[in-house]
């Protein structure tokens, strides 16, 4: 049994030493280039994240709360849900817009960003 162990290791060692002799590296000859757009989509992607947590800490929060204050957060966790809803969708646009026309959408984004920030920070 313990022949076998090490004889299946000596063959695996042997055959990735030979496979990775021959392998030829083709990172040199690809080139991943982001435009702006796709810069920005990312970003956006990660500051939704982001925002998405602070609405569930929010919610969280506005279950805990009771009287005033529950009525308070609850109203800043509906207006936080419906600009959440809008700067997906804003999201959503910029990833589909033309080459000619990301750039007034990316606009549109930024505002409905800044809105669902003020919003959960409220």
């Amino acid at each position: 049994m313990l022949r076998t162990c090490v004889s299946c290791c000596a063959l695996m060692i042997a055959g990735l030493t030979v496979g990775c002799g021959q392998s030829k590296d083709t990172t040199k000859d690809t080139k991943i280039t982001l435009t702006k757009k796709d810069e920005l989509v990312i970003a956006y992607k990660g500051d939704l994240g982001k925002l998405e947590k602070q609405v569930d800490e929010l919610k969280t929060k506005a279950e805990k709360a009771a009287g005033d204050e529950k009525a308070k957060l609850d109203a800043q966790l509906k207006d936080a849900g419906a600009k959440r809803d809008a700067a997906k969708k804003k999201l959503d646009e910029l990833e589909k817009a033309a080459a000619d026309k990301w750039e007034a959408v990316s606009k549109e984004a930024a505002t409905a960003f800044d809105d669902l920030k003020k919003a959960v920070k409220e």
